[in-house]
C-alpha cells in the first residue's frame, strides 16, 4: 500500500518518501469502485515509473495508478494521512521515547536530545522533512 501524506505533499512507498507534484486542474483520473469519477490529484515521477494519485468525487477514496514508460501496470489503494493523523502515522516508525521527544520539540518543552536525534535520523532515512513534521505537530 502507498501512503500519501497530504500536508507534506509526499508519497511513502516501501518506507521512503518522495515528493509529489500537485495537479491544479480538474482532470479525469479514472473510475472508482463505487462508480464515481476520479480526478487527478498528484503525479510522482520515479526512475522508470510514473504514479498518478486520483481521488473519487463521490466517496473520496484515493487510488494510485502505476505506469511504466509505455503502459499501465496496476492500481493500488492509497492510505491518506491528514494533518490530524500524522502523529498516529509516525507511531509506525518511531519509538514512544522518540515520539515524545519530537512532540516536546514541537511544543517547545524539555526533551532528551538523544531521543530527538534518533527520531531525526529515522525521519531522514525515510526522506521525510524533519522541520515540516515538527511544524505540523505544533
Amino acid at each position: 500500500m502507498i501512503d500519501l501524506i497530504e500536508p507534506l505533499k509526499v508519497a511513502v512507498i516501501e518506507n521512503v518518501a518522495y515528493g509529489v507534484q500537485e495537479v491544479n486542474e480538474k482532470l479525469f483520473g479514472g473510475f472508482c469502485d463505487c462508480g464515481g469519477r476520479m480526478l487527478q490529484k498528484f503525479w510522482l515521477n520515479l526512475e522508470e515509473m510514473r504514479i498518478l494519485f486520483s481521488e473519487c468525487e463521490k466517496c473520496w477514496k484515493n487510488h494510485a495508478y502505476l505506469f511504466n514508460s509505455t503502459k499501465f501496470l496496476k492500481r493500488e489503494e492509497v492510505r491518506l494521512v491528514g494533518r490530524g493523523e500524522i502523529l498516529d502515522y509516525l507511531k509506525n516508525f518511531l519509538t514512544e521515547l522518540e515520539l515524545e521527544a519530537l512532540l516536546s520539540k514541537a511544543q517547545s518543552k524539555i526533551y532528551k536530545p538523544q531521543d530527538l536525534a534518533r527520531a531525526k535520523k529515522k525521519l531522514s532515512d525515510m526522506n521525510l522533512p524533519f522541520e515540516e513534521i515538527v511544524s505540523l505537530l505544533k
